[in-house]
């Protein structure tokens, strides 16, 4: 059985165990809109990001939702293109299920020659809950995500 998901539940600000946060405008017609601001990297000022989500999801489980950024902005008048995209995939989880948040899968795509495609896409994951980390909580993130490292920090490497 299906049910109305009241949308509001997604707008506002949440923030991943990194520190980036995302803003989202979530609408009832199952439509995603906001910015990104990516606390790893060489960042200037925010990404635009869009996506969509489940508007009638089963009850008592996640609502599916996904957001692409591409990694480009203008910062007074200079253009920062890291020619990049990156897609989260996941569900949200409201308190009912413990802490309010989204869980998500993302893969990174930057752009290569055609010979080197193999090296172009890169899989992780994030969690993004309502409060900000603490500085202790970004450490151990970083610590614990070696690995696997988050969009920022692939493409500050690059």
């Amino acid at each position: 059985m299906s049910y109305k998901f009241d949308f509001k539940a997604l707008s506002g600000d949440w923030h991943n165990q990194l520190g980036s946060k995302v803003h989202f405008i979530a609408d009832a017609d199952g439509g995603i809109t906001g910015k990104y601001h990516s606390a790893v990297g060489k960042v200037e000022d925010f990404y635009i990001l869009i996506g969509r989500f489940d508007t009638n999801p089963p009850e008592n489980e996640g609502v599916s939702v996904g957001w692409t950024v591409t990694w480009r902005n203008v910062v007074d008048g200079k253009e920062n293109n890291r020619h990049s995209t990156t897609t989260w995939s996941g569900q949200y989880f409201d308190t009912t299920s413990g802490v309010e948040r989204i869980v998500t899968n993302w893969l990174l795509t930057r752009s290569t020659e055609a010979k080197d495609i193999w090296d172009s896409t890169n899989v992780g994951n994030d969690t993004f809950v309502r409060d900000k980390p603490s500085a202790a909580e970004i450490s151990m993130a970083e610590t614990l995500s070696v690995g696997s490292p988050n969009p920022e920090q692939l493409l500050a490497r690059r």
